[in-house]
């Protein structure tokens, strides 16, 4: 055989298994949405069917919600189910001084268990003291260990939504007590317009990447980093804004986050379908550069 016809044939399969290997090992979380049409002055939210419908029909891969504690439940994941898409996250507030009542919602065990074989975190929300109080960090550590036992039950996590005006408001905090709960099924949220409204002054990569391990969940928009106000400042459609939302994915991409990434759209004015639209543009411009 012609000596450089070998060569050639050998450096086409040194390529093939090029591209094959790139492509392996390129990054591809999920893309999802949640609070849509909420928080939206005049805005009329569709019915349930009516968004996953429309979410579909855009390319996301699911979506997230306040979690159903009721028959809801079932109806809606079969909603999903028939539609082809994920429930990627729920959210649920969880009391921590007993002075104010019960820790949670009696119905939340079984709301967790009915999730098993799904890849959903379930987001919590700590209240009942101010931000930071040392004086929730035992009932803290209590609560969060028995969630994540409940949700090691189905195979599904536990994750602190950092918040501004809830206990864990500040994501270092946040941080601090998933370090003193020590349970491998609870971990932290990475909320953008949350870390800017509180700790934006200061660079998230090293706390990221110092506990990596940890970080459950991501949620990203467009935000104008120095804004006030959350609807047309802090919270955006991806395409506004002067946040670096490439720079966020690159250091996701480089620390080995493999989780899905949610778009948080709560009062965003526009219509749904066509800041969603314009969000999944840039978010596929943006995997795309990345890799």
């Amino acid at each position: 055989m012609n000596t450089y016809r070998v060569l050639g044939i050998c450096l086409s399969i040194l390529i093939s298994a090029t591209v094959v290997r790139a492509q392996s090992t390129a990054w591809k979380p999920e893309f999802y949405t949640y609070c849509v049409e909420i928080g939206a002055p005049g805005v009329k939210p569709h019915s349930f069917p009516e968004q996953v419908k429309m979410l579909k029909e855009i390319g996301f891969d699911g979506t997230g919600y306040a979690i159903w504690l009721s028959d809801d439940m079932e109806k809606n994941l079969k909603i999903l189910d028939d539609a082809g898409l994920q429930i990627y996250m729920f959210w649920i507030s969880v009391n921590l001084n007993a002075e104010k009542g019960k820790a949670y919602d009696q119905r939340l065990p079984d709301a967790i268990r009915k999730l098993k074989g799904r890849p959903a975190t379930i987001c919590v929300l700590l209240g009942g003291f101010k931000a930071g109080d040392p004086n929730g960090m035992d009932a803290a550590i209590k609560v969060l260990r028995e969630l994540g036992n409940i949700a090691a039950e189905a195979g599904v996590r536990i994750s602190i939504y950092q918040h501004v005006g809830n206990w864990t408001e500040s994501l270092p905090f946040v941080v601090e007590v998933v370090r003193k709960v020590d349970h491998p099924q609870v971990g932290f949220n990475f909320n953008l317009c949350h870390w800017l409204k509180v700790d934006g002054k200061n660079d998230y990569r090293p706390l990221l990447r110092d506990n990596a391990t940890k970080l459950f969940v991501v949620t990203i928009n467009g935000a104008q980093v120095d804004a006030k106000t959350w609807a047309n400042g802090l919270i955006q459609p991806l395409d506004c804004g002067n946040f670096d939302n490439g720079q966020l994915l690159t250091t996701l991409a480089g620390i080995g986050y493999k989780g899905p990434v949610g778009l948080m759209c709560y009062g965003v004015p526009d219509d749904a379908r066509d800041h969603l639209v314009r969000s999944m543009a840039v978010w596929r411009k943006l995997k795309t550069k990345i890799n």
